[in-house]
């Protein structure tokens, strides 16, 4: 139903629109052709399309990165308040395999991606109002040129962070958030303080078209300094409340507590990889407790049953596989994709304070961005609140006219599980992805340090206006760069995730 209503209402919009310029005209028109080259090298890292065991990740160095794209946009404005905006676009890619030394023969074409890159309208009511509607990119944060961006480019349950576009379809230059939606614009202060207040629809990341309502607000102050502010009810206005929670028969969603559960012992073999458990409360997903077994890796500790209201019981049995006991669920609880997400922001123009001549120097800045990946704890995985805070640092450093931006950026994020979207686009569950799907192999990774060493990310920016129309870009980093499959699909994992990781890229982009 919301669907249709939110279809009729486009129609009307646009519909209305056409009227308009029928009767008036459409003033302003402009037609903008923009193309570019993107060339690197990941010097080192790896692929990881899958689960992130061992069997799905692929070491990688000195792989070739390249894509070609192209953008064309039309523009005009009616009656002098109404201004539209309709790009389309393409981008030749070509995808990367599982194991890049033994492609298969669809990995070894041009692949062709066609797609729109704007479909907006925005209507100023006056010079400090105005409301823009449709598919659109929105950024915040001025400053930030690759990492950042964190209140709507993310995910909170799991903390998944993005760079470039969200799919990865764009690796530089990109840093906003695109996708459709509405904004609404309000300036007061003469302008220095601004508010907009968003209603995007989820376009990238499952569950697919979830609303979250979101306010962001600007303040400048004495032309040197920037703060801002921003909170967003992540996926608070679900198109299909079942899979923003997810309610799986499985109860591979359901966070369930079991007391008085036997102590069962460890197994490490080719069969199965499981902790040893003391006995206890047992405190976990409900699909775990059925993995369980004894200690010939066959005979399961514990089968699911259900009570006469659907309460969740558990069947014990011995290593005979003799029932022994029934106990059930103390508690149970739906983890789900909703979240409060917080922003904060500030820069300094550094110039501006030292009384240096910016155009001459070039950009002098300082800025900083924290947030908040989801204010609620959820039970098992997310349950402190400290891993759900990425911290971004930035400065833009002066060069006196050798480039046009030289910008450094570093992210700290102290995420203890692995950076992989896989649970969420393939099985569209609010959960990090354990190698393998088992806990016992991701706490012994935890335990190692595995996954310490994608804390710390950073990025190497630069840009030079080489003649009208023509710029060079160049980006070195460690970030959470994603490629495609020949079916499109991003992978799971960045291609950096060790310490030692990190790609080069060049742009050479021109306009008309």
């Amino acid at each position: 139903m919301r669907k249709n209503i939110c279809l009729v209402m486009a129609c009307l919009a646009i519909g209305s629109a056409f009227a308009e310029a029928g009767k008036s005209g459409i003033t302003d028109r402009q037609v903008s052709v923009v193309g570019f080259v993107d060339a690197g090298q990941l010097v080192r890292g790896s692929l990881v399309y899958g689960d992130g065991s061992e069997a799905t990740t692929t070491p990688l160095e000195d792989l070739f990165l390249n894509r070609n794209g192209i953008a064309l946009t039309y523009s005009g404005t009616l009656d002098e308040r109404l201004r539209m905006n309709i790009g389309v676009g393409g981008l030749f890619y070509k995808p990367v395999a599982s194991n890049p030394a033994h492609e298969p023969a669809e990995y070894k074409r041009i692949s062709f991606g066609p797609g729109i890159s704007e479909a907006s309208a925005q209507y100023d009511f006056s010079r400090h109002l105005n409301v823009k509607f449709g598919f659109f990119g929105y950024k915040y944060n001025p400053d930030a040129v690759n990492l950042g961006e964190y209140l709507l480019r993310s995910e909170a349950y799991p903390g998944i962070i993005h760079t470039g576009s969200s799919g990865g379809w764009v690796w530089m230059n990109s840093n906003e958030y695109k996708s459709l939606g509405t904004k609404v614009s309000w300036t007061s202060l003469n302008g220095m303080l601004r508010h907009d207040f968003l209603m995007y629809s989820e376009f990238n990341d499952q569950p697919l078209f979830d609303f979250s309502p979101s306010y962001v607000a600007t303040l400048k102050v004495m032309g040197a300094f920037e703060f801002g502010a921003g909170v967003s009810l992540h996926r608070w206005l679900p198109i299909q409340p079942s899979w923003t929670t997810p309610d799986d028969p499985q109860h591979s969603n359901t966070y369930v507590e079991v007391k008085n559960f036997p102590a069962y012992p460890a197994l490490n073999s080719s069969l199965s990889h499981q902790s040893g458990f003391s006995g206890g409360t047992w405190k976990g997903m409900g699909s775990q407790i059925t993995s369980y077994t004894y200690a010939d890796g066959i005979t399961h500790i514990a089968t699911e049953l259900h009570d006469a209201s659907g309460g969740l019981l558990y069947e014990i049995v011995d290593s005979t596989g003799t029932p022994i006991d029934t106990l059930k669920a103390s508690k149970t609880e739906k983890l789900t994709f909703k979240a409060i997400k917080l922003m904060g922001r500030a820069s300094v123009d550094i110039a501006s304070l030292l009384g240096m001549d910016g155009k001459s120097t070039g950009p002098f800045k300082a800025f900083v961005e924290v947030a908040v990946l989801g204010v609620q704890n959820q039970p098992y995985f997310y349950e402190k609140i400290q891993n759900r805070i990425p911290l971004m640092l930035g400065v833009d450093v002066p060069t006196f006219g050798i480039l046009d931006l030289l910008c450094l950026q570093m992210e700290y994020f102290k995420n203890p599980y692995p950076d992989n979207s896989f649970q969420q686009f393939t099985n569209a569950l609010p959960q990090p992805q354990l190698p393998g799907g088992n806990v016992a192999e991701y706490e012994d990774n935890l335990r190692a340090g595995v996954y310490d060493h994608d804390d710390l990310k950073w990025s190497l920016f630069v840009q030079k206006n080489l003649f009208t129309g023509l710029d060079l870009y160049a980006q070195v980093a460690n970030d959470h760069l994603r490629v495609q499959n020949n079916l499109g699909e991003p992978s799971s994992m960045p291609l950096t995730q060790g310490k030692s990781d990190w790609y080069y890229m060049l742009r050479f982009q021109w306009s008309m």
